[in-house]
């Protein structure tokens, strides 16, 4: 929970409070950015001054999830917050809010978030595309709408880490808009994780999922379990520095697995599965610790 203020809260004794204001500006902010946000805006009750210095302070992890009990005072907080953040974590949200969560994201995305992390009930998230697309790092999203970005989106160039949990694509050609997501940050990505992909396609959203390739040359961690009928034909590209990958695929679908284990000859660990839809069942065709 992010209070504005906790009135049963003690204040600091008078000569610690002028201790801490005769910190060097830098210093203190960079004290405070590493305290919970929930403590940052604690310290609202130390002094009159320190009523709403936790509003300049930049470089705040914010963590809201299910323990939060007023999410309008959240979504208050999340308002007045200095930018940049370091990182946003919001899970948990009431059913009866949901429709509110994209304008928190559009909040988000103005506080220039460097890692954003989203879990949601299959809510979508046209807010996104609004973050800086240099600044952030690390996404992950889990149980989320994608809807087709902007025309002139050019990609989130700067992401290190990108983990899609659940994650549906709406819109025409849902399958190149991610491969246009990951192509886009191929200088910087070095983690990529894709679960449980989809694509809407046929009455909805125009032609069954067709060809898209994952291509990163300076990926190093990667994760699929595209087990999901109609992920599409999906292919992997060049991976030149890929260290560690774990793959369950899904059993009905074909699979030339010679050209995949060749896109997987520099891989030091390895895993490959692959996942029956009919018996729920994940059987390893290749024991982690294998290389090739």
């Amino acid at each position: 929970m992010l209070p504005t203020g906790d009135s049963h809260a003690q204040p600091l004794p008078a000569p610690a409070v002028r201790q801490l204001d005769d910190l060097p500006s830098d210093v203190l902010y960079k004290l405070l950015a590493g305290l919970p946000a929930g403590d940052v805006v604690r310290t609202s009750v130390l002094s009159q001054a320190w009523s709403s210095r936790w509003e300049s302070v930049p470089d705040l992890e914010i963590d809201l999830d299910d323990r939060v009990r007023d999410w309008e005072s959240a979504a208050g907080f999340l308002e007045r917050c200095a930018a940049p953040v370091r990182g946003v974590s919001i899970r948990g949200i009431p059913l009866s809010l949901f429709d509110r969560a994209d304008g928190w994201v559009r909040t988000v995305a103005g506080k220039s978030p460097r890692s954003l992390s989203m879990a949601l009930n299959m809510t979508a998230l046209p807010s996104l595309f609004a973050c800086n697309p240099g600044a952030l790092a690390d996404l992950k999203l889990v149980t989320c709408v994608l809807p087709p970005p902007p025309p002139a989106f050019a990609g989130f160039r700067g992401l290190t880490a990108l983990d899609l949990d659940y994650v549906l694509f709406s819109g025409e050609k849902g399958w190149e808009r991610l491969e246009a997501m990951i192509s886009a940050a191929t200088p910087t990505l070095e983690k990529l994780r894709l679960a449980n992909i989809g694509f809407e396609h046929g009455a909805t959203g125009g032609a069954i999922p067709g060809a898209w390739i994952i291509q990163a040359p300076n990926l190093r961690w990667l994760e699929l379990r595209l087990t999901m009928a109609g992920a599409g034909s999906w292919e992997l590209g060049n991976l030149p520095k890929l260290d560690y990958a774990n793959i369950t695929l899904n059993a009905q679908e074909p699979r030339d697995y010679g050209s995949m284990v060749t896109a997987l000859s520099s891989v030091r660990e390895l895993e490959i599965g692959n996942f029956d839809c009919a018996t729920f069942q994940r059987r390893a065709l290749l024991p982690v610790g294998n290389p090739l």
